[in-house]
């Protein structure tokens, strides 16, 4: 019994991979998420500083209106999309100076260079 053991894993093992449609992983896509969100912030921190200067910049950080962290985030489902990549939907919690935003989301996770990455669907 023990000599069939280890094939029907690998068959199982091979059987889930080839079922996946390469869909991404859900920390690849809270990772992915969470650095659209911080070039999102940079963004807005450059625009203040380039109308309002230093002293905007400053004032937003004092005021931690900049801050967020992703508390949970759970992928619900993918499938594949039409431009490439996977149109994902998923849940995220994300902290706020003023408290928690709880969403279901969906957007676009394609593969680049440098890794994941994501847009929101719009």
């Amino acid at each position: 019994m023990r000599v069939w053991t280890l094939p029907i894993v690998a068959l199982g093992v091979a059987m889930a991979s080839l079922s996946m449609d390469d869909q991404p992983g859900e920390y690849a896509m809270r990772t992915a998420f969470e650095s659209s969100l911080a070039a999102q912030v940079r963004s807005a921190l450059d625009f203040a500083a380039e109308t309002g200067g230093q002293d905007a910049v400053n004032k937003i950080r004092e005021a931690r209106t900049d801050y967020f962290e992703i508390r949970t985030f759970r992928k619900l489902y993918c499938m594949s999309g039409d431009k490439g990549g996977h149109m994902c939907a998923f849940a995220v919690d994300i902290g706020l100076r003023d408290g928690t935003l709880q969403q279901i989301l969906l957007g676009r996770f394609f593969q680049r260079d440098d890794g994941l990455a994501f847009t929101h669907a719009a």
